[in-house]
């Protein structure tokens, strides 16, 4: 009766233990803000760790130091909300790390006007480099009500941008929205569910996921 006992208490302090886990779970990803790519809702945070991911590269929108040894990698949308909150967060953290961390911007465009923003970023870039590419982005996030082929076309000459080769970039998109769909692919694979969704690498390579706008501590 005693083993029973004993048995049966230590069942049930395993189940309260397990009970308060879920409970600091849920409420630490219920504070953390993320769009569904449904309802544009708060998502919980993917569990999944990728099984494959591609490495930052010189094909990738870098800020900060490109030989840095830590890589903030994130799938975004320029019409979300929560990444226009993570935006200035990530710029803070590459500046104070400066030559630690590197960011590493990839499209999870999931609204019309983000995508549209989108192709506008890498017409930029096409046109203007990578530092046009980041000019670019600063001014969709801090104009999001803005946002579409006007104002981008209104952004791209601000930066520089000869007009007429950024209009007949826009109107011969293709070759942009392939590269576009191919982030927005990846992000789906690797266990993204709402934007923006981030991969950490560490300077082992090792990759640690996370959703939604997390603040700066």
């Amino acid at each position: 009766m005693r083993n029973i006992a004993q048995n049966g208490y230590s069942v049930a302090v395993a189940v309260i233990v397990v009970g308060v886990l879920l409970a600091v779970a849920v409420l630490f990803i219920g504070n953390r803000g993320s769009e569904n790519l449904r309802d544009s809702r708060s998502s919980r945070a993917s569990a999944r760790t990728p099984l494959e991911f591609r490495l930052p590269n010189e094909t990738d929108h870098v800020r900060g130091d490109e030989n840095a040894t830590i890589s903030i990698v994130e799938y975004s949308d320029f019409n979300c909300a929560f990444c226009a909150r993570l935006h200035p967060t990530l710029s803070r953290i590459v500046e104070e790390y400066d030559g630690e961390v590197k960011w590493v911007y990839r499209h999870f465009a999931n609204y019309a006007k983000g995508e549209v923003a989108a192709i506008g970023s890498e017409c930029a870039t096409k046109l203007g480099g990578n530092h046009a590419f980041w000019g670019f982005s600063d001014r969709m996030f801090d104009n999001q009500r803005r946002l579409g082929d006007k104002f981008s076309i209104e952004t791209a000459v601000a930066l520089g941008i000869d007009q007429t080769e950024f209009v007949a970039c826009l109107d011969n998109s293709r070759e942009v929205e392939k590269r576009i769909a191919t982030d927005y692919n990846e992000s789906i694979s690797l266990g993204g569910r709402g934007t923006p969704y981030v991969v950490v690498v560490t300077p082992k390579s090792q990759l640690m996921p996370f959703s939604g706008a997390l603040p700066y501590e």
